[in-house]
């Protein structure tokens, strides 16, 4: 069990590089991250602090459908998240500002956190743990409609509606609701299920 969860946490921190990478990179991130950007933007809180808020959100949608107290317990790693999504943005706020208006950096670090969300992603499906608020809000739907990418599309597109609006409201639309967003949405998915059956492959190799 312990090694499960340190495997999980080096997802998280993983996953967190690549959630500050991308923002960094102003080349658009996901709806969900997109949309904590926007908020942190317009209120005092850090950006970690709403990666939690948002996936609280919607683990409490989750607990008040299926009153699974699992799913509560999720909100211990989203916390975890949340820690090194704020340790990540110093890390990067300490780097020179200059660097993140060249696009022969923005762009191979956009590409290289993307990679590295999905290599994440992936670790923590390996261990077999608590899923992500989002998942579970997913697999939720999913049982309603019984199509999984209709599932994932509306969370993301709602999101990006609340993105959208905010990006609006902003003035800061295009830095986090760009080219990035439509990549990740084509392959996120599939990436981080390749990356996943490889984890796990190696795992039962190794048991």
């Amino acid at each position: 069990m312990f090694k499960k969860i340190l495997i999980q946490l080096s997802g998280f921190f993983i996953i967190a590089f690549g959630i500050v990478g991308i923002v960094f990179s102003r080349l658009g991130a996901s709806p969900i991250d997109a949309f904590n950007y926007f908020m942190y933007t317009i209120t005092p809180l850090s950006l970690g602090t709403l990666t939690v808020l948002s996936g609280v959100m919607v683990a409490l949608i989750c607990f008040v459908i299926e009153r699974k107290w699992s799913i509560l317990f999720s909100i211990l790693f989203l916390i975890t998240v949340g820690v090194f999504v704020d340790s990540w943005k110093y890390v990067f706020d300490q780097l020179p500002a200059a660097w993140f208006e060249n696009y022969a950096i923005r762009i191979p670090l956009a590409a290289f956190s993307l990679l590295l969300i999905t290599i994440g992603v992936a670790l923590t499906i390996s261990t077999g743990l608590i899923m992500a608020p989002y998942e579970q809000l997913m697999l939720i739907i999913d049982r309603k409609v019984h199509n999984l990418g209709l599932s994932k599309m509306m969370i993301e597109g709602t999101f990006l509606i609340f993105a959208i609006i905010l990006g609006i409201y902003t003035k800061l639309l295009w830095e986090q609701v760009f080219v990035m967003t439509v990549v990740i949405a084509l392959v996120n998915g599939p990436l981080s299920h390749f990356f996943a059956k490889k984890f796990i492959k190696r795992k039962e190799r190794l048991s």
